[in-house]
């Protein structure tokens, strides 16, 4: 499981942000320690794969937003970032250069900066006294 998922930081991490594979595989130790459950990863793809197009339901959301996503993400092409920001209105899409499938800590600061204005200039609060 944990060369696995060294293996699995191979195809999806970030390319401009690699992760060791000693921190690969310290992290993928951890997760086994906390909740090892083979039959997981099967329904995360079972899920995947049955659920329905959630464009309508997006359109529907009347809540701020911010969608982030890796430039570089092999698995779900930047594309699904983009179509996704599209459907949620008035939503804000941040699309990372050189980050794949993850979000290294690297790239948390500006992640973090996204989300604080988001919030901030959410808060109804922020237009009393």
């Amino acid at each position: 499981m944990i060369e696995g998922a060294v293996l699995s930081n191979r195809v999806m991490g970030s390319p401009s942000y690699p992760t060791a594979p000693d921190e690969v595989r310290a992290r993928a130790a951890r997760a086994f320690d906390r909740a090892y459950d083979p039959a997981g990863f099967a329904r995360q793809l079972q899920a995947c794969l049955t659920t329905p197009d959630r464009t309508e339901a997006l359109r529907r959301l009347d809540v701020p937003a911010l969608v982030v996503h890796g430039a570089a993400d092999p698995l779900i092409g930047v594309s699904g970032g983009r179509a996704t920001a599209a459907a949620i209105p008035g939503s804000d899409l941040l699309v990372i250069d050189g980050v794949g499938h993850e979000l290294p800590e690297a790239v948390w600061p500006a992640v973090l900066d996204r989300i604080a204005e988001l919030v901030l200039g959410a808060e109804p609060w922020r237009s009393v006294g």
